[in-house]
């Protein structure tokens, strides 16, 4: 299978207590553990993430977030293990799918575009 379409979680900025039970949840779920996004990360696009290509060193800083990604998951999947997810993840954990268009963004220019979505979001509240 193409790792480009495997269920995947890449995950960013937990602790690593957040880290181990998300971990626990998927194995319990048969799913993957998720894949770290690292500090060092930002200039990678989310497909070579998903790749698993080498980090070169860069200066992108990446802000203090907590970001999930999902990737590869069908709709119903997706909004099942979501519902699982919210018992065990933070409530300023920014969730957000892998789509046709973000894979190709760099992590840092992802990060900061959910962001703005989700401060758009709560003006409209």
């Amino acid at each position: 299978m193409n790792i480009i379409n495997q269920e995947l979680i890449l995950a960013y900025g937990l602790t690593k207590i957040e880290e181990e039970d998300l971990n626990g949840l998927l194995s319990k779920q048969n799913i993957l553990p998720c894949k770290v996004i690292k500090q060092n990360m930002g200039a990678l696009t989310i497909r070579k993430v998903l790749e698993n290509v080498e980090i070169k060193e860069n200066n992108d800083e990446l802000p203090h977030e907590k970001l999930l990604l999902f990737n590869g998951f069908n709709d119903k999947k997706l909004y099942d293990l979501i519902d699982s997810i919210r018992v065990i993840k933070s409530s300023d954990t920014i969730l957000a799918a892998v789509t046709p268009t973000s894979i190709d963004w760099t992590v840092s220019y992802l990060v900061q575009h959910l962001i703005k979505e989700r401060e758009a979001y709560k003006k409209m509240e």
